[in-house]
């Protein structure tokens, strides 16, 4: 797994494009990024490459719901952090969230600076 030292990243996106932009984004910032394009493929990443320091999850995934993804997080890692990324919360979503313990969501879209100011505040550094 790679190693940084602002810490390593789980990037669950199904959307190409905004997964490399959002990737190149991190890792300029120092972090090393995981990156994921659906359910199962980031389940795999999970197990081969985790525990990450914070999983940034889209909800609306192929294959397997975002939910499902925080749940196998949530199964590895009780206290995990994670940040929802998605354009739609809803209310299902929402309510399966919660009981999993993750209530925090950046709606796309999202500025790059607001991610990062999101991921510094999670990670307990300043971003």
């Amino acid at each position: 797994m790679p190693t940084d030292r602002d810490g390593t990243l789980l990037l669950v996106e199904d959307e190409d494009l905004l997964r490399t932009l959002v990737s190149q984004f991190l890792q300029s910032s120092g972090f090393s990024v995981v990156e994921a394009a659906d359910g199962p493929e980031a389940l795999r990443r999970i197990d081969e490459d985790g525990p990450f320091d914070l999983a940034l999850v889209d909800l609306n995934l192929p294959r397997l719901s975002g939910v499902d993804v925080c749940r196998s997080l949530r199964g590895r890692w009780p206290e995990h952090p994670v940040i929802i990324c998605s354009a739609a919360v809803l209310d299902e979503h929402e309510i399966a969230l919660r009981l999993l313990g993750i209530d925090h969501y950046l709606t796309k879209p999202y500025h790059p600076e607001v991610l990062l100011e999101h991921v510094g505040r999670w990670l307990g550094r300043a971003a």
